[in-house]
């Protein structure tokens, strides 16, 4: 049985064009959370209802995101990653483009909020096993790194294009038809990459460490099992749900702590503190390419160690409650941009590290599985935040919350990688069973 990995040219230059592909799905999905955050207030005014329940359109999205990680990770593993992309970006623009012509009450644009909600899963589902499918293994950390920045690009740009659409045809609904022109565009270019690149895809290769699935075609199943039921998952869930608590509690809580008055926050004020969390928000845009660079150069392309680092970096996040650290502009935005660059840095690193650590066949649902449980400690971590904010009145509880998480994220990513081996080799065993069993 042959195990050696094939060289960096028989994989096509294509692959970097069906990168972009991924890219845009990413950028296409936070263009759709993201473009209703500054119309909030006149969606309410539209559809005649209170601006609390408006917000509850935000909400729908994240929902349903969240859950869609469960039906999109067996639907790659049954369909492939190329269906689910597409998918992906057609949840994006459809919806959105609907919302045109039915969007005048409230329950239709809560249903396509729905729809919309349902493109995230559908493509960090997909993004994975394509990247693995197309890149060489010292690649894929930077390829995932590249994805990785896109997807909080999105989110930086809709919050700009939405106002300023909305400025120019004085109407939310027709503001969104617009923006759907963006996933439209992305729609079809990936339907012309796709198609182009048909048949040209790589042979499939064995992960390191991992014996050639293709010689136990019918242990799908089985390989599942093995995975669902080591620790190794669950310390991988664990972290992720670490992961997702951290990024929503930050970039949620962060400028209103840099914008409420004292003891409560800083007392910057609404424009400062906005200018500040940029600082913050642009170095988690830039954070995953230096990742998956740094895995590629010098980890062999294991992005385990960037996890832990990540980890690290966050804890630095706990100095912005020192007035050493935020009466000195300087080392304020130094504390800015290391917590950015470590939270930037962990859900790519991560989705890397489900590549490297399972076979191909079950690869889709483990990511669902790792995103989809580990998405709903963003809700957890949310909801603690709210209630220890509510008991003391001030922000410095929260900050060393957001700490401890990080901490323990640190703990737990160390356990992860030094699982790693035991579980490859338990897959091994596995696999030897299943070829067994068969003979």
């Amino acid at each position: 049985m042959n195990n050696t990995t094939p060289s960096p040219a028989t994989y096509p230059t294509i692959r970097w064009a069906i990168l972009a592909g991924c890219c845009l799905a990413g950028a296409c999905f936070q263009l759709a959370a993201m473009s209703y955050a500054p119309l909030l207030g006149i969606i309410a005014k539209d559809l005649s209802v209170e601006l609390p329940q408006a917000v509850q359109l935000m909400t729908c999205f994240m929902l349903f995101s969240s859950l869609s990680f469960f039906i999109s990770g067996p639907f790659v593993d049954r369909f492939g990653p190329v269906i689910s992309i597409t998918v992906s970006i057609a949840l994006s623009f459809f919806p959105t483009l609907a919302t045109y012509w039915v969007g005048q009450s409230y329950l239709a644009v809560a249903f396509l909020r729905v729809l919309q909600g349902c493109s995230v899963g559908f493509c960090m589902a997909g993004m994975v096993p394509l990247i693995m499918q197309w890149f060489p293994a010292r690649q894929r950390s930077f390829a995932l790194g590249i994805t990785g920045a896109f997807i909080p690009l999105g989110a930086m740009l809709s919050v700009v294009i939405a106002p300023a659409v909305f400025s120019s045809v004085g109407n939310w609904r027709l503001t969104m038809a617009v923006i759907s022109f963006i996933p439209c565009l992305s729609l079809i270019y990936c339907l012309i990459i796709f198609t182009l690149a048909r048949g040209k895809a790589p042979a499939p290769t064995p992960n390191v460490d991992l014996q050639d699935v293709q010689e136990t075609a019918a242990t799908g199943e089985g390989l599942f099992k093995q995975a669902i039921t080591s620790r190794f998952t669950w310390y991988g869930i664990a972290v992720t749900f670490a992961a997702n608590w951290i990024m929503q509690t930050v970039f949620s809580l962060t400028p209103s702590y840099f914008s409420e008055p004292a003891p409560t926050g800083l007392g910057l004020g609404p424009m400062t503190g906005g200018s500040l969390t940029t600082i913050l928000q642009v170095a988690s845009v830039i954070a995953p390419v230096i990742g998956g660079f740094v895995a590629g150069k010098y980890f062999n392309g294991r992005p385990g160690g960037i996890i832990v680092a990540a980890m690290v970096l966050i804890v630095t996040y706990g100095a912005l409650q020192f007035q050493q650290i935020y009466s000195l502009r300087p080392l304020f935005v130094c504390f800015l941009i290391l917590p950015g660059i470590g939270i930037g840095m962990l859900m790519p690193m991560l989705q890397a590290k489900i590549a490297e650590s399972y076979p191909s066949r079950v690869v889709g649902r483990m990511n669902g599985l790792w995103l989809g449980i580990g998405s709903f400690g963003g809700t957890v971590g949310l909801f603690v935040s709210a209630r220890a904010l509510a008991a003391t009145g001030t922000y410095l509880t929260n900050i060393n919350i957001i700490v401890l998480v990080a901490l323990a994220g640190f703990v737990l990513a160390m356990i992860l990688n030094r699982s790693r081996q035991q579980s490859n080799q338990q897959q091994k065993n596995a696999l030897s069973m299943l070829h067994i069993k068969k003979q």
